[in-house]
């Protein structure tokens, strides 16, 4: 059994303690259908009492995979991996995503593995940098922002296992302090 990463946010939003989530989701038989049928089932069921229920319904059924040990945080319910980190920076996005731009575009290589597919795009309201790697994984760095200030979220999906999500996760906190430190 894995400790579910969201439980005091879902007790919040749904006025039910977890103990008394998992007590009917086990008498309902949840731990044997798939993660689209829970969410699904979820989805119905709180339909009517809360805001966002389909976005309550998948964070329940993601808790509830984890505290039942189908699944660790940062997993998908297709057993790959993602996660991402993110640091608010005092620069304008325009000027933050110049400075992404140029720092990934001059490495030939990320954390021993060859980015693949470099591309970048921009639209209204984000700006993004992205590649793919060799073992299936994706990656984007993605900057939102003003004149002054702006989000840089560095994040990473499609990751076959924990202990690359967990390897890479290490060298993205580490990067990202190069953008949050170099004003």
């Amino acid at each position: 059994m894995t400790k579910p990463i969201n439980v005091e946010s879902i007790e919040k939003a749904t006025n039910k303690n977890w103990k008394q989530w998992v007590q009917e989701l086990d008498d309902d038989g949840a731990r044997q259908i798939s993660h689209k049928d829970l969410a699904l089932r979820l989805y119905k069921q709180l339909d009517g009492t809360i805001e966002n229920h389909g976005w309550w319904a998948q964070g329940i059924t993601v808790a509830y995979e984890q505290h039942t040990g189908k699944r660790v945080p940062g997993q998908l319910a297709n057993g790959l991996f993602e996660f991402a980190v993110s640091k608010t920076v005092e620069k304008s996005r325009d000027d933050l995503f110049k400075q992404v731009v140029a720092w990934f575009d001059g490495h030939t290589e990320l954390n021993g593995s060859d980015p693949l597919r470099p591309r970048s795009s921009q639209t209204p309201k984000r700006s993004n940098w992205r590649c793919d790697f060799g073992d299936g994984s994706k990656f984007s760095a993605t900057v939102e922002g003003g004149d002054k200030k702006s989000k840089l979220v560095l994040a990473h999906t499609a990751l076959p296992n924990k202990k690359e999500a967990d390897n890479w996760k290490t060298f993205w906190t580490k990067t990202i302090k190069v953008f949050a430190d170099n004003r």
